[in-house]
């Protein structure tokens, strides 16, 4: 029989999706800890850019990185095995964790069993492995499903929320600052874009079409002045660079390049607003508390908009979205509409909301 929540050492927090769902969970982190000071909380990861952010978070006492996506099976099952070994007294699945796998390893660490059930393919996927557990609700943010799970670690839920956490360090301020001056763009309004996303589960089909980022860019040095910053990973950088071409505005819309993400969180702080899809970068911006143009198509706004920060979405609205839900099941135009609801977003809309956040 486990122990009760007030008697607990030591939890281990699961945050297995990406760094957006990551971040959504901090405000629990920042909760828990605040509640339970001299509680261990450690974090499982499967992804670099996870780890290197929950690293810097001052409520984690330990990060603990498993690549589970691409490392061999028998080396995932002994890493597990290892943390067990903690002996942790409870294992809290971050929102989203709708697979099989993620009750699977919880099992194997041991300990109390805390998450939630999920509305689509819950059985199947195992949830009801879990001792503690609360059913989602699409009506509420990610963070409010979250903070939910307060109760089960004998903490009690606040009225008002804690912002996202990204902690930077001033090292990632000066890298920022030095990018800028090299690129003389010290005194510049800057309006940054995050044109990719994640392509996991299809989710390539969550951008916004790259010429229509490239119009918003003429449009806003034209019009407002304004200076534009192409944020992405190396992985988008085909991407951001054409984005730069098309826009056919030299010197006044730039691509970054060759930062870590913590440098690139300095760099966004800096901006008046981001333009980005529904990606990690929208939450990043979230937490350093830049304004946000969000571009939302099938996924669930109500759970996912920038929180905690000044913001705008912009969405097509159409009676089909939001269509997509947490589940293994990769994304589809189940309408076959062609993913309208992201693509025939319109340039003028996103320009009118980039001039009222950043005041252009």
């Amino acid at each position: 029989m486990s122990r009760k929540p007030e008697k607990w050492e030591k939890v281990l927090c699961m945050c297995l999706s990406g760094v957006g769902d990551a971040l959504t969970f901090t405000p629990f982190l920042r909760l828990l800890k605040a509640a339970r000071p001299e509680l261990q909380i450690d974090v499982l990861v499967m992804f670099k850019a996870s780890q290197h952010m929950m690293e810097n978070n001052p409520d984690v006492s330990a990060v603990h990185f498993v690549d589970f996506i691409n490392g061999k099976a028998l080396h995932s099952l002994s890493a597990v095995l290892k943390l067990r070994s903690n002996k942790y007294d409870a294992t809290i699945a971050a929102c989203p964790a709708n697979r099989a796998e993620y009750n699977l390893i919880q099992i194997l660490l041991g300990g109390r069993r805390i998450g939630h059930q999920y509305n689509h393919f819950n059985f199947i996927n195992l949830n009801w492995l879990k001792n503690d557990a609360l059913f989602e609700d699409e009506s509420r943010h990610v963070v409010e499903n979250n903070a939910d799970l307060l109760q089960f670690c004998g903490v009690q839920i606040p009225p008002e929320l804690p912002p996202l956490q990204f902690p930077l360090k001033p090292s990632d301020r000066e890298t920022a600052d030095n990018w800028l001056k090299k690129h003389g763009l010290e005194s510049r309004r800057l309006i940054g874009f995050h044109a990719g996303s994640a392509l996991f589960k299809n989710h390539i089909n969550k951008r916004w079409p790259k010429e229509k980022f490239a119009e918003l860019a003429q449009k806003l040095v034209a019009l407002a002045d304004a200076t534009v910053l192409i944020f992405g990973g190396p992985e988008e950088d085909e991407l951001k660079g054409e984005i730069a071409a098309a826009s056919d505005r030299k010197n006044r819309v730039f691509t970054v390049d060759g930062l870590k993400l913590p440098a690139s969180a300095a760099l966004m702080q800096q901006c008046s607003c981001m333009v980005t899809n529904d990606s990690a970068l929208m939450h990043i911006s979230a937490a350093v508390q830049t304004p946000v143009v969000a571009l939302f198509g099938y996924t669930n706004p109500k759970m996912l908009y920038p929180w905690g920060v000044k913001h705008r979405l912009i969405r097509r609205g159409l009676p089909c979205s939001p269509c997509f839900y947490y589940s293994p099941k990769p994304a589809q135009c189940r309408a076959g509409l062609e993913y309208a609801c992201i693509r025939e977003i319109d340039v003028g809309d996103v320009y009118a909301a980039c001039r009222e956040l950043a005041g252009l």
